[in-house]
């Protein structure tokens, strides 16, 4: 299934994508979320362990973002994703819009089963691209997972400057100046209240890229019970490498895994489990006098 955005928003606009994408926006806030995958509990579930909300979970950021949503299936490529931005800068040159100070649009890849996301140490693969007007605001300085009460910086696995071409659309509506980069998302992001934030070099900081939880949950989580990264644990090089070759062509392939040490503990030794879902009562519980 494919499910489209488009917000036409004073900072940000965007839609759908491939696999799991949506526009960042500051404008709007989530349509209704129908509430987190409950997941079996660990010791840890009593640190501020997530809820399961009916409606819309509350939301104790400033700005906001859209969550993911399912996109279509392919390989993605250079090529596809400056079609892809320039589509959405099209759309909004046709809805009138004036040309934006910055933008980012994101890929999110995902494990394909158990083996493979126990190969990648239990994340998922971010493609951030960033477009902006002004060359000093890149690249970017951070880009980390907001929670609640801390800050979780994810590693980069690599980032490259992308020449925009003159003759497209992009380069007026959002900007010559465009940055690529591969992290590591903690899968197990989509069942907490969090957001997923960039700072750059200059004018802007906590920009929100992508807000969580969501409805889409990828099926993988469903079934493990415990989702969350090992503190210090990496995915193992290779299998980073196969996976990028399969989801990906075109883009660079990393050939050295990044530093736990200068990611300033992408991993928190606490990050809450999922809560535990509660068993149905005995029949003869619910009528007890």
């Amino acid at each position: 299934m494919f499910t489209r955005w488009y917000e036409r928003a004073s900072e940000h606009s965007f839609e759908g994508g491939y696999v799991f994408r949506i526009p960042s926006t500051r404008a709007m806030r989530l349509l209704a979320v129908a509430g987190m995958v409950a997941m079996a509990s660990s010791s840890l579930a009593q640190n501020n362990p997530p809820r399961q909300f009916e409606n819309n979970p509350p939301k104790p950021f400033q700005e906001t973002a859209f969550g993911p949503v399912e996109g279509p299936p392919g390989v993605e490529t250079p090529q596809r994703l400056i079609d892809e931005i320039e589509s959405f800068a099209k759309k909004r040159e046709e809805a009138n819009g004036a040309p934006l100070e910055r933008e980012s649009y994101y890929t999110i890849f995902h494990a394909r089963d158990a083996a493979e996301f126990t190969a990648l140490a239990r994340y998922s693969l971010l493609l951030l691209t960033v477009v902006t007007q002004k060359s000093e605001e890149l690249p970017l300085t951070r880009v980390y997972l907001r929670t609640v009460d801390k800050e979780i910086p994810l590693l980069k696995i690599s980032s490259w400057r992308v020449n925009v071409d003159q003759k497209l659309l992009t380069y007026r509506m959002y900007g010559p100046y465009r940055e690529d980069g591969f992290y590591l998302l903690p899968t197990s992001a989509y069942l907490r209240t969090s957001q997923v934030q960039a700072d750059f070099a200059v004018n802007r900081s906590a920009l929100p890229v992508l807000e969580l939880p969501t409805q889409h949950v990828p099926d993988l989580l469903r079934n493990l019970q415990n989702p969350d990264p090992v503190p210090n644990a990496l995915p193992n090089l290779r299998a980073l490498q196969r996976f990028i070759k399969r989801k990906t062509s075109g883009f660079p392939v990393p050939d050295t895994l990044p530093q736990i040490a200068g990611a300033r503990k992408p991993v928190p030794e606490s990050w809450p489990q999922a809560a535990e879902p509660k068993k149905p009562s005995p029949l003869r519980e619910l009528f007890k006098m």
